[in-house]
């Protein structure tokens, strides 16, 4: 596949995501009587246009993002504003509904995307090749070569990365382990596995990976895990933003994503429907913080309201929603460098 065509395949998958961001809002809107003006795919120019029931139906010349825009939300009310109710006129129940659905269908897809990820492909996880040393804690308790590890002291172990961590975070002295062993589920009691020189919990195996399928109800169950444990790695994320921890690296732009998204394509459809996951979870996890502009920010100005018996001014809260659009828009601009620069530079 040429780097053309996978660039343009990144563009529109990405495209896609927003979308269906959107199609969230749009469904929502539709569902509670709301007043819509334009439902757009893409962003710039107009290329086509059609009107149906008063809704105008756009798609754009950029085959990035698209919008919902709403009677009333971002406007002047026009005249016949007693005809359709304005957005902002809405019962805030409603509101808060419209405003929170954007997110909730984009992790409704995430879940959707892991079981088809799932049923389709199965998953890695860590299977056990050989023991460190002789006499290791793992031998002693009874594991094997050739078992997966599945579930550390209860903790089901949803992707390979966590195993790691389970094992680390686990009672040194006795944990209980569930490893996957001829296809059957057996567990062993694992006693005194912290290691002095090293500081932390080992096992004292020596892994690969090893791929595992899950019939229906079993991958329906996981992709729940999977979302809810990518949404906890969004969290310690976003923790380790705020003390300064983070490597300019950890964060892509827009350019960076494109790029991830095209390798992903010449890897193959697993990969994109892993990638999809991960995409579908971010915009719904950045798009729910409490920042101006963002489906977060504008929930914080419902709360208010809820609390005040009455919204915030439109002008102020207006202002304050630019301002965090400036901001955004500058945090892209930089990232966007950013990415050009890294692949340049590489």
């Amino acid at each position: 596949m040429s780097t053309f065509v996978s660039i343009l395949l990144a563009l529109l998958i990405l495209s896609f995501f927003v979308v269906i961001h959107e199609l969230g809002h749009y469904g929502a809107g539709r569902l509670l009587g709301f007043g819509i003006v334009e439902f757009a795919v893409g962003m710039g120019p107009v290329v086509f246009k059609v009107k149906k029931k008063g809704i105008d139906y756009s798609l754009r010349a950029f085959p990035i993002g698209g919008m919902c825009r709403f009677y009333g939300e971002d406007e002047e009310i026009p005249a016949d504003a007693a005809v359709t109710v304005p957005f902002g006129v809405q019962k805030l129940w409603k509101r808060f509904l419209v405003v929170l659905a954007g997110p909730v269908m984009n992790l409704l897809f995430a879940l959707l995307f892991a079981l088809i990820a799932l049923l389709g492909y199965g998953d890695y996880a860590l299977q056990i090749t050989s023991y460190s040393y002789e006499n290791s804690p793992a031998e002693q308790a009874g594991l094997l070569p050739g078992d997966i590890l599945m579930n550390v002291d209860g903790h089901e172990i949803t992707y390979y990365a966590q195993t790691v961590d389970f094992i680390r975070a686990a009672d040194s002295e006795q944990s209980d382990i569930t490893v996957l062993r001829n296809g059957e589920r057996v567990t062993v009691t694992v006693h005194d596995f912290f290691s002095e020189a090293e500081g932390r919990n080992m096992l004292g195996i020596q892994f690969d990976y090893a791929r595992i399928r899950f019939g229906f109800f079993e991958a329906c169950g996981r992709s729940f895990g999977y979302v809810w444990a990518l949404l906890g790695e969004m969290v310690k994320f976003l923790g380790s933003v705020f003390r300064g921890t983070v490597q300019s690296g950890d964060v892509a732009g827009p350019v960076g994503t494109i790029n991830i998204i095209a390798q992903a394509v010449r890897l193959g459809f697993e990969t994109v429907l892993q990638l999809a996951v991960l995409i579908s979870v971010n915009l719904g996890f950045l798009n729910i913080l409490p920042f101006p502009a963002l489906d977060g920010g504008r929930l914080v100005f419902m709360g208010l309201e809820a609390v005040r018996g009455k919204p915030i001014a439109p002008q102020k809260e207006g202002v304050v929603h630019f301002i965090g659009f400036v901001l955004l828009m500058a945090l892209m601009v930089y990232l966007v460098v950013k990415d050009v620069m890294g692949l340049v530079g590489g």
